[in-house]
């Protein structure tokens, strides 16, 4: 991805105009896709005759400081021998200031578009960022260089450049994937088809949000049981990164039909003195249940203590952990059921830990706890939100059903427990008190 300074920087090489159409709410018809190489002698023999001067080189971009930026970059580079032209075509741009930006976040219907930059401005904003650089350059038949350079001339164009972000299926890298696979007629399916190193989507970006500390638990809280099933190395290539590492280990047949390496040459054209990231994500469930424990033991001794000090204290807590999850579990329960998030965020257990009931538990648990007073609704509805916490835990045992989020396990199920307890602790005290006046 392209943040808005780097973008600034390199303004004066673009050449692609930005999200000028879909400002101004422009709709251009697409024209069709090029025809892909082997289907069309003509067009394959003026292709072989514009790609004999042409090359094709694959350049990845490490990570960045900001969120976005972790998960790297990845841009498709084509040189002209003949003019000298040297252009990176990259996938990865969108703008904030893009009308309804954030609904179009929130709701999974972001726009990015595709865009060409001279190599070297490109990567001297890269450099500038102190982000590492890696160049790999292709093993292509002319005729595939020419129906690269056709195809990137064809996606350029302002009806064509533009489509629907998404993260893991169709990205900035899932495109360069794509593209080169369609070039070479299929050859990444059947070696891209087989599982990769046992990683899944979630384990892939908790490892990169790891050390930012909302957007990790928010991940683990979103994602649902889809992001836990290992994935292939064709969707192992979400990330620039692993996309790099598969296409330098890919043999392919050249135009004679002999196999040879895709990758010609593997080079660093600059190496960031950033701290490198962990190539595994980390355990944080010990971390969080130890949490969990505390938060319930906390709400177990305020309910125990028969101060109004510690009345109010677990009355603002309860508003805090009921309110904020009740708001959580809305948005979340909406994102698996009515959003483009659905592949990612639907048949996600976590609506049981945090769900729209704990709104109600928000105003009836807090006004209980305020007050010390008995309360039926409080312990029938901290009861309710405690067993369907216990459900989505107990749910972990079965197979076609477990979430691997423990995490938001570890940190919600005690605290739910210890607020059933409170509850009816409250109560029986009120009770007790009201029979010995």
């Amino acid at each position: 991805m392209v943040v808005t300074a780097m973008r600034r920087a390199i303004a004066t090489s673009a050449l692609v105009a930005s999200a000028a159409l879909a400002a101004q709410g422009t709709e251009v018809a697409p024209t069709p896709i090029p025809l892909a190489p082997g289907v069309s002698a003509t067009l394959d023999s003026a292709r072989a005759e514009r790609g004999a001067r042409l090359s094709v080189a694959i350049i990845t971009y490490g990570p960045g400081e900001f969120v976005f930026e972790k998960f790297g970059h990845i841009a498709l580079a084509l040189t002209d021998s003949t003019t000298g032209q040297d252009i990176a075509f990259n996938w990865g741009m969108f703008d904030f200031n893009q009308p309804n930006f954030l609904g179009r976040f929130l709701t999974g219907d972001t726009k990015y578009w595709m865009a060409g930059y001279r190599t070297a401005d490109f990567n001297a904003a890269y450099m500038g960022e102190n982000r590492t650089i890696r160049k790999q350059a292709l093993q292509l038949t002319a005729v595939q260089r020419g129906a690269i350079a056709d195809f990137v001339s064809w996606n350029a164009q302002d009806a064509n450049k533009y489509y629907r972000y998404d993260y893991y299926a169709d990205n900035c890298a899932t495109r360069v994937r794509d593209l080169l696979n369609w070039a070479l007629n299929g050859q990444l399916e059947a070696p891209f088809a087989v599982p990769g190193s046992g990683r899944t989507w979630r384990n892939e970006t908790a490892r990169i949000t790891a050390s930012d500390p909302l957007v990790y638990p928010g991940i683990q809280v979103a994602l649902g049981r889809n992001a836990d099933q290992v994935l292939t190395k064709w969707e192992e290539s979400f990330l620039p990164e692993l996309l790099a590492q598969h296409l330098a280990a890919l043999t392919v047949t050249n135009a004679s039909g002999a196999p040879v390496k895709l990758v010609a040459s593997d080079s660093v054209l600059f190496t960031s003195d950033r701290v490198p990231m962990s190539d595994q994500a980390p355990s944080r469930v010990p971390m969080a249940l130890l949490l969990g424990i505390v938060l319930a033991a906390l709400v177990v001794l305020l309910s125990g203590s028969g101060s109004g000090v510690a009345r109010q204290a677990l009355g603002i807590f309860s508003a805090l952990w009921f309110g904020v999850g009740g708001l959580l579990g809305t948005a979340l329960l909406l994102a698996g059921t009515v959003t483009k998030h659905i592949p990612y965020m639907g048949a996600n257990l976590t609506v049981l830990q945090l769900h729209p009931l704990m709104l109600l538990a928000a105003v009836v648990i807090t006004m209980a706890s305020w007050r010390g007073a008995r309360s039926r609704a409080a312990v029938g509805v901290s009861v309710l939100v405690a067993l369907l916490s216990v459900v989505g835990l107990l749910l972990q045992l079965v197979p076609s059903w477990s979430l691997r989020s423990g995490v938001v396990l570890a940190v919600i199920v005690p605290v739910h427990v210890a607020f059933a307890l409170a509850m009816r602790r409250l109560c029986s005290r009120a009770r007790t008190e009201f029979v010995a006046r």
